[in-house]
């Protein structure tokens, strides 16, 4: 007879802990943690402080769209980082990432003139960097060859693949492809941070030998008995909904193989299934 393990941590993965563990302005410990560890190879320095800004960007016009992030943050010199969450698949997810990154770099840019030496001068676009950091629960196609379980893009010159401009950067962190079954099988911080977002939820207590307080914080805001009541009610409807999610698409999946060996069992060709399947 089996016995149900019960979660001591919940999962980061989910949008409400995600934003509990990484959005303190008490203790910006984690989220500088975060930055730091999965944008060291695109960062001149590391990042000191930050500090967090609203997450809605408001659209150009009145007709347009608002745009939400799930973490935006920016440091002393203005460099602006936003992070994200994203456990349901969708297929542009590049594209969408930069258009978001579009978006806050646009809502950068000052209005009319600004002031040099006492005098009205053009803006002359000196916008901020900024950068994005997802944090994928699906997989992506980056091109033939780019398997690696970070991801880096950028600008660059195509006849001089090495020169790189300095005013954007998306990062992303592609969980599927981490492979690391136990906490003793990572080898840095960057790899215990990733097995954070896989397994915190298989977790029954802090790993033996964790001596990182920002990990130890992150722990701490996801263990299930540190959280409010209305903070578990919404984990557990969030639970619920990714649920109901994945079950769905297993029967629509399960549903579109049986249709498409019935139209084989009818002696239709490829193309014709194929055109079947486009009218549905």
């Amino acid at each position: 007879m089996s016995t149900e393990v019960t979660e001591v941590f919940a999962s980061i993965t989910h949008d409400t802990i995600f934003k509990i563990a990484f959005t303190k302005e008490q203790n910006k410990g984690p989220l500088l943690f975060l930055l730091n560890t999965c944008l060291k190879e695109v960062l001149k320095e590391p990042i000191i402080d930050v500090t967090l800004i609203q997450t809605v960007e408001p659209p150009e016009n009145k007709n347009g769209r608002f745009t939400v992030f799930d973490i935006q943050c920016k440091s002393a010199d203005g460099t602006r980082f936003i992070v994200e969450m994203q456990v349901g698949k969708q297929e542009y997810f590049i594209k969408r990432t930069f258009f978001c990154l579009c978006r806050a770099t646009s809502n950068l840019v000052e209005k009319g003139k600004m002031e040099v030496e006492g005098k009205d001068v053009p803006y002359d676009y000196n916008i901020p960097v900024v950068y994005t950091l997802s944090f994928l629960d699906f997989e992506v196609d980056f091109g033939e060859g780019c398997g690696e379980l970070i991801q880096y893009l950028s600008v660059r010159n195509d006849l001089h693949p090495e020169v790189r401009y300095d005013m954007m950067q998306m990062v992303y962190v592609m969980l599927p492809r981490f492979g690391k079954e136990t906490w003793e099988d990572c080898q840095d911080a960057f790899e215990q941070l990733v097995f954070l977002f896989k397994k915190i939820n298989t977790l029954q207590e802090k790993p033996e030998g964790c001596k990182n307080k920002a990990i130890e914080d992150i722990l701490e805001s996801a263990k299930i008995s540190n959280l409010s009541e209305e903070e578990l009610m919404q984990y557990e409807r969030e639970k619920k909904y990714l649920s109901d999610y994945a079950a769905a698409l297993a029967y629509a999946k399960k549903e579109g193989i049986n249709y498409v060996k019935d139209l084989l069992l009818q002696g239709l060709s490829h193309k014709e299934i194929l055109a079947r399947l486009d009218e549905k």
